[in-house]
């Protein structure tokens, strides 16, 4: 579904209120009145900052720092060049953004506080308008608020096929986690809009399976025709094991072979032969036929990612995946996860929201590499970049026919099943040799090169810097006796974040959650949903933004209103435990060949401690300019995944608690591993630990200081610390930024401690460099 973006008209308000002002004064005044009017205009379409002395935007300490207003980049950008006023796609914003040279920084001075009376008579006229000037429209298919209707729909079509009930997955033909708008069957079916879950479709019966990140959103958001089905719950039954349970012997199960990976059906299959149950692979998805409003498969362009970001040259990936097909004996490579042909091209797109991919498949053989795409996605400069590699490439759709034909001329054809659908797998079986292994692709993409850690660093510092600026804002607005609802306050933080260089959208739709919508683990407010953020809300927020260099994903918690509003004491016990599992998963050190489940203890200890859990994984790997959620490794109870921590690899750190009904914690930095300098290293075995992405501060009034131990104290220390060292100096225009920046950085200490933490720090720092001379 295109998303339609909506342009407010702050000037319509302001010729009203002028025309007001004419009523009322002596026509003596009219002449003068123009000219300031006119001045004023000229102010309101271009940026003073820009022109005017640096004395004269200077913040003048008569000025409170109320803020009334924010001006966005895309309207700077129509200023400067000419666009238009109005952009009718997503698409053409991501190309805008892309395309454009960044916007300077010195053109966004003094746009959101109070400066020299210029700049305050600029400030004013922006003020008539609180809303942002872009705001995207709720993303929903149109029919997904009568589900009812279209389960009767979808149920007559299955007593024509003689199916007896149907599978709905999230997933699209590359398993994306987030798929394109033309492959949200699910959420067209159910009305959720999670970005897990599946959909089972009987005669009499419609159930959902989501996992516990999404409990509370589905039971919202479902109607009474469905029944939720809590997946990882002890009671919670597997689908094929309900369906084995609900259908009796010579019932006909359908699904969608594209949508199905090689595993699934696998496991369908042998769970339903058991209870003499046929599984049918439908050659049309049957969702499509009743979904008469279905948005068009996306057709944004691709662009190169820049080879100071991507470090490796698409050649040089190449030859390592080759040699790794040499290994398995393998002719041929199929490649179907979006970010796996991303990555190994150097390649970007904007098929998918918040997802720099573009809808392909790639064969890669051992001097040539095939890629299917819709050819007008494919720009000359692109087309140039991949003569590097020799690629030849084909309509999307023929990718089925390129597989058959490979595997009739006696090609050996290697795929992972876990990722690979069944119809690929089906097209390629007459194959004399099928070769079922984990892609080499994903480790290698996993383990970041310099140039892209280097990237990465440089995001997180410039998603610093907006992240300051929009936390000042909040504080400001409620510390002020205004409020703001959640679902502008998102549309203000990606405002803020376009403000930086090479910012292209969101890595995610962010997570705004105010109070009791802070306890919904993947809540995304709506224009009907959106509670009212001020004085005395605890507001978690989880958010990243996806820049040309890195990714981001961050999430905080902060009590707003100033001092005069506290938290309860149990707010601050959940932060203060939650905060103590991160640092204690931060402060992590493990022998090399450890797996992320073993560590995923140290973050839940101190909530088990006092009887509390979470029911998600505590970290997740993310990509470098790629996907916000990116494998093989990941922290989590979930021991089956055995891939092993390597350096370089990045991982979030995100332990939380959820009251449900009331509020939410969660405190997320992303980290990435590299080797520790230990005093030994038993049987030569070298050590790892993280070291931090994020720079953020962590509230401070949130916590509850007895609970801490001076290690912990002297950590929050040294990271405030260095979250001020390095944002600050990208804030030296934004005196309300900076201001709020220093304030949050303070030393934290207990009462009656005479203890200087500053000094403590230094001490820390100056150890940490002794080690690392003495590791050199």
């Amino acid at each position: 579904m295109t998303k339609q973006i909506k342009t407010l008209r702050p000037e319509d308000q302001s010729l009203e209120t002028t025309t007001t002002i004419k009523r009322k004064l002596p026509q003596s005044l009219f002449p003068s009145i123009l000219v300031v009017l006119m001045f004023l205009f000229t102010l309101r379409w271009f940026n003073p900052a820009s022109f005017l002395p640096s004395t004269l935007v200077q913040t003048s300490p008569s000025f409170s720092h109320k803020i009334t207003g924010i001006p966005t980049t895309a309207r700077i950008q129509r200023m400067r060049s000419g666009y238009p006023k109005q952009f009718s796609t997503r698409a053409n914003l991501l190309k805008i953004r892309s395309l454009k040279s960044p916007v300077s920084n010195n053109c966004m001075k003094g746009d959101w506080k109070q400066h020299s009376p210029v700049a305050a008579a600029r400030t004013m006229l922006r003020s008539f308008s609180r809303r942002p000037l872009l705001a995207w429209a709720e993303d929903k298919p149109a029919e997904a608020s009568i589900p009812e209707h279209n389960l009767g729909k979808l149920r007559a079509i299955l007593k024509e096929k003689k199916l007896d009930a149907y599978i709905v997955p999230t997933a699209d033909p590359h398993q994306s986690e987030y798929p394109p708008n033309c492959f949200a069957r699910r959420e067209f079916i159910t009305g959720f809009t999670g970005s897990a879950g599946t959909a089972v479709i009987t005669q009499d019966s419609a159930c959902l399976w989501t996992d516990g990140r999404y409990f509370l959103q589905a039971a919202d958001e479902l109607s009474s025709a469905w029944i939720l089905q809590k997946q990882g719950l002890k009671d919670t039954p597997t689908i094929s094991k309900w369906l084995c349970q609900s259908l009796g012997p010579g019932s006909r199960v359908g699904i969608d072979p594209f949508l199905h990976t090689v595993r699934e059906v696998e496991e369908f299959a042998k769970s339903f032969a058991e209870n003499d149950i046929e599984l049918v692979l439908e050659s049309e998805n049957l969702i499509d036929g009743i979904w008469e409003s279905r948005p068009s498969v996306p057709r944004t362009e691709m662009r190169v990612h820049p080879p100071e970001w991507a470090g490796l040259g698409s050649p040089d990936k190449l030859k390592g995946i080759r040699m790794n097909m040499v290994d398995n004996s393998a002719d041929a490579l199929l490649v179907s996860r979006l970010d796996d042909v991303a990555w190994l091209l150097n390649v970007r797109g904007g098929d998918i929201e918040s997802n720099p991919v573009t809808m392909a498949y790639a064969i890669v053989e051992p001097e040539g590499l095939k890629l299917f795409v819709d050819k007008h996605k494919v720009t000359d400069i692109v087309r140039e970049k991949l003569q590097e590699v020799n690629a030849e490439i084909f309509d999307y759709a023929e990718v089925t026919a390129e597989i058959e034909k490979l595997a009739n001329s006696g090609k050996s054809i290697m795929y992972d099943p876990n990722s690979i659908s069944i119809a690929l797998a089906n097209a390629a079986k007459g194959s004399h040799h099928i070769i079922e292994r984990n892609l080499p692709i994903d480790l290698e993409k996993a383990i970041k090169n310099d140039n892209e850690l280097n990237g990465m660093i440089e995001a997180h510092l410039r998603d610093g810097a907006a992240l300051a600026k929009w936390w000042a804002y909040l504080e400001a607005v409620t510390k002020n006796g205004e409020s703001i609802d959640e679902y502008v306050a998102g549309a203000e933080l990606e405002n803020f974040r376009a403000e930086q260089s090479g910012f292209i959208e969101s890595s995610f739709p962010a997570i705004v959650g105010e109070g009791p919508n802070g306890a919904v683990i993947h809540y995304r407010a709506s224009k009907k949903s959106a509670r009212q953020i001020k004085a005395g809300s605890l507001l978690l927020v989880d958010s990243g933004g996806q820049y040309d260099c890195g990714t981001t994903d961050v999430t905080r918690v902060f009590h707003l209103g100033g001092d005069d509003h506290q938290p309860t004491k149990f707010m601050r016990e959940v932060f203060t435990r939650v905060l103590k599992g991160h640092i204690a998963l931060d402060t992590s050190v493990w022998p090399e060949g450890t797996p992320g489940f073993v560590l995923d203890a140290y973050a839940r200890r101190p909530l088990w401690e006092a009887g509390l859990n979470y029911l998600h994984g505590t970290g997740h790997g993310v990509g470098a300019a790629l996907n916000v959620h990116e494998g093989p490794q990941s922290i989590s109870p979930r021991f089956n995944n055995e891939t092993p921590l390597k350096p370089g690899m990045i991982v979030s750190n995100e332990p939380a608690y959820y009251e449900d009904g009331s509020f939410g914690v969660r405190i997320e930095n992303l980290l990435y591993v590299e080797k520790a300098a230990t005093s030994n290293q038993f049987n030569g075995v070298q050590y790892l630990k993280f070291s931090k992405l994020t720079h953020c501060p962590i509230q401070a009034k949130m916590l509850e200081k007895s609970l801490l131990t001076d290690f912990e104290i002297e950590w929050i220390n040294q990271y405030h610390r260095q979250v001020w060292d390095k944002i600050s100096p990208r804030l030296s225009d934004e005196p309300v930024a900076i201001d709020w920046l220093f304030e949050n950085t303070q030393p934290i200490k207990r009462e009656g401690d005479k203890d200087n933490y500053r000094s403590v720090f230094s001490m820390s720092m100056e150890h940490q460099a002794e080690v690392a001379a003495a590791s050199k």
